[in-house]
């Protein structure tokens, strides 16, 4: 049965999986008693996050799909992301998907020029710049920034006199982290940097993943060191 968090413990049963790296950072940062920010279990079996109704679920082999799918129209949400599978045994449409990654690759050597200063101006010119769907500058601050100053996600960059490449664990959760926002700026494409940076980001006490934002850059988290996890899905018009 469906119960809210009223603690964070609550979610410890939660494995390394990249949607639980999700929701354990979000709990990390906002904690169990904001209106904003609300959090529910299932018993050992699924748990889901919803912040300002952006909604992401973990179902585990044994999760009630039926109570899940009734229980969602009641949060309001305004997007749901989960693993691919959980979206078909919902039978919610998918409107944008692609494969996950796991980090395999061992210890990295940490970059020249390598930098964890965080400006979130430049990051965010950045990232806008290298396509992201940004939202705000404020929107892109809020929701990083929290996060950034209680540990819950970090940031890496390569930096001399400007920022040339950057990438975030997005989401630095209990026992996983969610990797990601991986861009070079357009002068600096071709020498490698991403490629040396997202390794390094990577999180060596945790499982790290990454969620591709296109199929074709499979072969490139490879080449970094990544094997193929599973898939994503999302939708942001979700109907239900």
């Amino acid at each position: 049965m469906l119960k809210m968090c009223e603690s964070t413990g609550e979610l410890e049963f939660l494995p390394a999986d990249p949607f639980c790296a999700k929701i354990t950072a979000f709990a990390k940062a906002y904690g169990c008693r904001e209106n904003f920010a609300l959090f529910y279990r299932q018993d050992d079996r699924a748990a889901l996050s919803s912040v300002y109704g952006s909604v992401t679920l973990y179902c585990g082999e044994n999760a009630d799909y039926e109570e899940i799918r009734s229980f969602l129209p009641f949060l309001g949400i305004r997007s749901l992301q989960a693993d691919e599978k959980t979206f078909d045994k919902l039978g919610i449409n998918k409107k944008k998907s692609s494969f996950i990654v796991k980090y395999t690759g061992g210890t990295a050597v940490k970059p020249k020029h390598f930098t964890d200063v965080f400006d979130g101006k430049e990051a965010y010119n950045m990232l806008v710049s290298g396509g992201f769907e940004m939202g705000t500058y404020n929107e892109f601050c809020e929701s990083i920034c929290a996060r950034l100053r209680c540990g819950a996600a970090a940031f890496g960059g390569i930096k001399e006199k400007e920022l040339e490449a950057c990438a975030f664990r997005l989401f630095d959760g209990d026992k996983s982290a969610l990797l990601g926002a991986v861009t070079t700026a357009a002068g600096y494409r071709g020498r490698g940097l991403a490629s040396s940076l997202v390794p390094y980001m990577a999180n060596m006490t945790k499982d790290s993943f990454l969620f591709c934002r296109e199929d074709s850059l499979l072969d490139f988290y490879k080449n970094c060191g990544f094997t193929l996890w599973g898939r994503w899905a999302e939708n942001d018009e979700v109907i239900l």
